[in-house]
């Protein structure tokens, strides 16, 4: 009986292609599916391992399957090292005798999908320190079959002050109480740049613009995200200039599309918080290689775990806050052809008629 064999893709899975060609089973090889982000700033740390798994079911009936997908507790022995210049070092500091991290594997519930709902993660909430790698160790209790990864940790980003004729949202001169325009009028611009981070190989920035709702089903606070690209820097060395300009169509048009339009309800514009995001070069790797297309039908696809497939990465966020209290930009958000349906009160207080 021929073997189908089917790997579990941990970041998005795309089932489709079509080939007239079989393939016959090679001999079988224990592997895993690994996918963790480590985030210094984060209060738990949570590592999801799976199953690279055969059978000679269809692939959505396995992956229904918990045993077909995920490990049993127990089965892996996962664990953290600290390594500081190629030493091993405490996990912790002031240095314990502790050398290592042991991880435990807990059930989350996911949603409902093509996937076992019952996701077994392992996870730990000792603390992660940014001048130190980290050594990832998986060990199969049964078999006795180890897989690694390593990666570093996201360091301080690096704001920049202004620029002659670029004035910088990011700048540290802003506070919180700074009234900001974020939908410059007249084909204004809007310059938002830092320096890259030390270990990052993937850099962006997103624009959280918050608004309070009054009336309907879920009256409050409330927010949106708006991308304002990816970059992704030459080296990991940090200290490259990472620039996300923006017009004031870029937020209009995206407030449009992305808050409901609801005529029971009125909104006023609240605040910005801007997120600059950083993560590991083997994650930015992982992105690049298997979300590219390709006319062959050998797809290539980037690992970091050795023996195993998937990303073990660092990732980091920096968060700036902004007023909004600037009455041109308030204004325009409520009377732009592009939002006006959507109710936003002006600077007096009141509606603007739609044209």
């Amino acid at each position: 009986m021929i073997k189908k064999a089917f790997f579990i893709i941990i970041v998005f899975t795309l089932f489709g292609g079509c080939s007239n060609s079989l393939s016959l089973l090679a001999p079988y090889k224990e592997s895993v599916a690994v996918y963790g982000l480590l985030n210094q700033d984060d209060s738990i740390q949570y590592i999801r391992i799976e199953r690279v798994f055969l059978g000679a079911e269809n692939a959505y009936t396995m992956a229904q399957s918990q045993d077909s997908v995920y490990f049993k507790s127990g089965d892996l022995r996962v664990t953290l090292q600290r390594w500081i210049n190629g030493v091993q070092v405490s996990v912790d500091n002031p240095a314990t005798a502790t050398m290592e991290i042991v991880l435990t594997d807990t059930l989350l519930q996911a949603a409902a999908g093509i996937f076992n709902q019952n996701e077994r993660v392992y996870k730990t909430n000792h603390k992660l320190y940014n001048d130190s790698q980290y050594n990832l160790i998986i060990h199969n209790n049964k078999s006795g079959k180890e897989f690694t990864s390593s990666t570093g940790l996201i360091q301080a980003f690096q704001l920049l002050q202004s620029l002659p004729g670029a004035p910088n949202i990011l700048t540290p001169n802003y506070s919180h109480n700074t009234n900001l325009n974020i939908v410059p009028g007249n084909g204004g611009i809007k310059y938002c740049y830092y320096n890259s981070p030390v270990n990052a190989g993937v850099c962006g920035l997103t624009l959280r613009f918050f608004y309070t709702e009054y009336g309907g089903n879920t009256p409050g606070r409330q927010s949106v995200d708006i991308s304002l690209g990816t970059n992704y820097p030459l080296q990991t060395v940090g200290g490259e200039k990472q620039e996300f300009d923006f017009i004031a169509n870029t937020v209009l048009i995206n407030l449009a599309n992305m808050i409901p339009v609801n005529n029971t309800v009125t909104r006023s514009v609240d605040s910005a918080e801007f997120i600059l995001n950083a993560a590991g070069q083997a994650l930015a790797l992982y992105n690049q290689v298997n979300m590219s297309t390709s006319l062959s039908q050998s797809h290539a696809n980037y690992t970091n775990i050795s023996g195993g497939v998937g990303v073990f990465s660092c990732r980091n966020d920096l968060k700036l806050s902004r007023s909004i209290r600037d009455q041109s930009c308030v204004d325009t958000i409520s009377a732009s052809s592009i939002t006006c349906k959507l109710r936003f009160l002006d600077y007096g207080g009141g509606l603007s008629i739609c044209h």
